[in-house]
């Protein structure tokens, strides 16, 4: 079965001197028009407010401030419309995601970020894309490096929208596209995953699957942020040290990226229901002894690859219940022992005499529980 998805190709793109100062132009603008926005809508809600009239967010009042704004600031209008104009649209969805969902309250943008972006909405002819160049409104051809396999799919494929970023002193272009997949055949297989610090993950099948050997990167990380603290910012010597780092940073994120790509494949590949854990790792980051731990194996990234290549290839991945005891119930008769610690590795079931390794028992126990939850989906379908 075909299927149609939106994905992001990332480009790494080559600007000259020119062309780096109309890309930092407009991420300036991005980053203004997002700080003003955010800043007049707060002192507007805090006036209606004041008089009893609660005022919520909506994008017909965003593009008005843009347009006053536009007219206090006249250098606007030599930035790229359609770019300043998604700013207020994630403006939008950021307040959306505050007033209904819990999120956090929208922060304002800092310019010594290393992370800047902005977005280019397909308008027309205002997104070309030949075989090493992509041409782009306000600031032309742009030579570019990509695969083989991400040329085909960029003549090939409809083009939604260009977001151009400077992460770590590099330029690139995440080309959003709309292109189709085959589902995989089916293995009639199922896994369950625990996740966890000692070991990146646990499959119920007994594997285990370590976590990524990552500390000549983080040692020459800490050696040249250590550095950087002692030299004078933006300095000839504070640059050179600054691309260094940025190289071990680069080097450490790409190895965890094609890592967890492997894994997120392999893991879809062999089985048709994959079960994990819905964690709250927000929650576990609050956690002082587990915080360095979680921010140097990125779980979030993990899940997120599996959660959205099983929906393309047509597999099923299910979450279970964060307060559901995996570890300390016997998978075998059930029993819940609630002596368990952190500190416990192995435990053996008093009912059942059953010997369980902590994370392998809590694997087992969350593809029980999803296979339950998956037919009572099945079963509510039905009726």
């Amino acid at each position: 079965m075909v299927k149609e998805i939106n994905k992001g190709l990332k480009l790494k793109i080559l600007p000259n001197g020119s062309m780096v100062e109309v890309l930092e132009q407009n991420m300036g603008n991005a980053r203004f028009i997002w700080n003003n926005l955010l800043g007049m809508y707060f002192n507007l809600y805090l006036l209606f407010n004041f008089h009893g009239y609660p005022l919520y967010p909506n994008i017909r009042n965003f593009n008005a401030m843009l347009k006053m704004l536009k007219q206090e600031n006249a250098f606007l209008y030599e930035g790229e419309s359609t770019s300043q104009q998604q700013v207020f649209r994630d403006l939008n969805k950021a307040f959306t995601k505050f007033f209904k969902e819990g999120a956090g309250y929208p922060r304002f943008k800092s310019k010594k970020n290393p992370k800047q972006s902005f977005r280019i909405q397909k308008n027309g002819n205002n997104i070309r894309i030949t075989n090493r160049r992509i041409r782009l409104a306000k600031l032309g051809y742009v030579h570019y490096r990509t695969s083989t396999e991400y040329k085909k799919l960029l003549k090939t494929s409809k083009i939604n929208n260009v977001t151009i970023k400077r992460e770590n002193g590099k330029y690139y272009a995440i080309v959003n596209i709309t292109t189709t997949v085959e589902e995989l055949e089916k293995t009639g297989k199922s896994i369950g995953i625990d996740l966890g610090l000692k070991n990146l993950a646990t499959l119920s099948n007994g594997q285990e699957i370590t976590n990524l050997d990552l500390k000549r990167e983080d040692k020459m990380i800490q050696k040249y942020q250590k550095k950087l603290s002692r030299q004078k910012y933006m300095s000839k010597n504070y640059q050179k040290t600054l691309k260094k780092y940025y190289k071990w940073t680069n080097r450490k994120n790409n190895k965890i990226q094609n890592a967890y790509h492997q894994l997120s494949k392999y893991l879809i590949t062999q089985y048709d229901i994959i079960a994990m854990e819905n964690l709250n790792i927000k929650g576990m980051f609050k956690n002082k002894k587990w915080a360095p731990k979680l921010q140097k194996i990125s779980l979030y990234k993990l899940l997120n690859m599996i959660k959205y290549k099983a929906e393309w290839y047509g597999k099923t991945f299910i979450q279970v219940n964060r307060f559901y005891p995996s570890t300390k119930t016997c998978n075998t008769c059930g029993y819940k022992n609630k002596n368990i610690t952190l500190k416990t590795r192995q435990w053996t079931c008093p009912i059942c005499k059953t010997k369980h390794h902590r994370d392998i028992n809590a694997a087992k126990n969350i593809l029980n529980e999803s296979i339950k939850q998956n037919n009572l989906i099945k079963k509510r379908i039905k009726i």
